[in-house]
């Protein structure tokens, strides 16, 4: 997917796609790219605004953190098709 940091509109539908990480690519973007400040303040602004936007965030920060503790769960012992089962039982 390719994103126009110059388009709120797409900005949106590319967060849309995976919030728990894109939305700290954002606040990254406001700081090494500050030509894009204003479409990506809108889209940040549009995001807090919504509560779908802001479950979908959640959603996604909960989700990343439970492929973290599965990878904690990562041993050398375990076969890689007992790890998978192990993460696809946390994402459930």
């Amino acid at each position: 997917m390719v994103v126009d940091l110059n388009d709120p509109d797409s900005i949106l539908a590319w967060w849309k796609v995976w919030p728990a990480r894109h939305d700290g690519f954002l606040d990254f973007e406001l700081k090494v790219n500050p030509q894009f400040a204003s479409a990506i303040r809108e889209a940040q602004r549009r995001i807090a605004a919504d509560p779908e936007f802001s479950a979908m965030l959640a959603v996604g920060v909960r989700a990343q953190r439970e492929r973290q503790e599965v990878s904690q769960w990562a041993d050398a012992s375990i076969p890689a098709f007992q790890l998978k089962h192990r993460e696809f039982a946390a994402a459930a």
